[in-house]
């Protein structure tokens, strides 16, 4: 699929048209670029869009560690390093990324990568780590959370912030500012970032410098336009997928807890300045829209911005240029947060 992925996105734009059908998905008043349509066209053939959520966890983890790579571009070459951390019932793995030109006590990122929180590894968003260190020429340090529904809410959620205690402590060590350590995640790593910030609020603990959120989920209970458009079957996060993973993750009890559900905290004001990134062609577009303005409300100093014609994950789809050049002009905004 790889190769096939390749080859295709290398094929004049109009003669990827006609092979897909020569048809403009738009919807809700945006067009999706033609070559999330490829992408999608490719997965639909493939079958990889259908059914998952009857395979079973462990199934779709390794179905989706082995592919995640077939649509990235080849990464920079670069060190890192897999650290061990230990946590309550066993270990996690937390990898370093360092960019070739990385300099002492500046800015780094720990990364807490999507899956809905049942799957997802360091593996399949290894790519994105290491362009985001390279674009951004800050240390990147990936999470290997434990994943729903073995290890439910809110235990990704306690390895996390456990995470950011261990940087905070080991900072001299990797040679970066404690001040200046932002959290950032995609999808429900998005989610587990902004609860992070949320939960160190009110315990007490050092905060993040600056949040950053990839199409994030971020309100369990809102009734949005964007999911009742977008979870028909062909845009990757269906109803039936969003459900899955929501029950792996939580109970019932759990679903307005504010370390689930940022948008139902009552001190906002307090949190850290945020970047906010939504896709058009995506469920989660408009939560992650109304919470870029609840916190614009609340007083935070919020970047946000909308790809309308990319769909979600598009992180992941850097093999498509557009979401290589979004990924660019997102590490500018990124470095350019006060």
């Amino acid at each position: 699929m790889d190769f096939r992925l390749n080859l295709m996105m290398m094929l004049p734009e109009s003669f990827r048209k006609r092979m897909i059908g020569d048809r403009s998905i738009e919807r809700d008043g945006r067009t999706m670029s033609p070559a999330m349509q490829t992408i999608l066209y490719i997965l639909e053939k493939r079958r990889i869009t259908t059914d998952i959520e009857n395979i079973g966890a462990k199934k779709i983890r390794d179905f989706y560690n082995v592919t995640a790579g077939a649509l990235q571009k080849r990464p920079p070459r670069m060190k890192t390093i897999d650290h061990k951390m230990n946590v309550e019932g066993g270990q996690i793995r937390i990898r370093e990324y360092i960019p070739n030109d990385f300099e002492a006590n500046n800015h780094s990122m720990l990364f807490f990568h999507g899956g809905g929180f049942s799957i997802g590894s360091i593996r399949t968003h290894d790519p994105v780590c290491k362009f985001f260190a390279k674009m951004l020429g800050w240390k990147i340090f990936s999470v290997e959370y434990r994943l729903a529904p073995e290890n439910p809410f809110p235990i990704p959620l306690e390895d996390c912030d456990q995470s950011m205690d261990w940087l905070i402590e080991n900072a001299d060590k990797f040679e970066i500012d404690a001040d200046k350590i932002a959290v950032g995640g995609d999808s429900a790593g998005g989610n587990i970032a902004a609860c992070l910030c949320i939960k160190r609020i009110e315990e007490g603990k050092k905060e993040p410098e600056r949040q950053i959120l990839f199409y994030p989920a971020v309100d369990t209970g809102g009734d949005y336009e964007s999911i009742k458009t977008f979870t028909d079957g062909y845009f990757l996060l269906t109803k039936e997928l969003l459900e899955w993973f929501g029950s792996n993750y939580l109970d019932e009890s759990d679903y307005t807890n504010i370390y689930a559900a940022p948008m139902n905290y009552e001190k906002l004001d307090l949190v850290p300045p945020a970047l906010i990134i939504t896709a058009g062609f995506d469920p989660l577009r408009d939560e992650g829209k109304a919470y870029a303005e609840k916190l614009q409300k609340n007083g935070v100093k919020v970047d946000y911005k909308e790809y309308p014609s990319l769909i979600h994950g598009f992180l992941n789809f850097t093999i498509a240029p557009e979401c290589f050049r979004a990924m660019e002009e997102i590490s500018e905004k990124i470095k350019s947060i006060n």
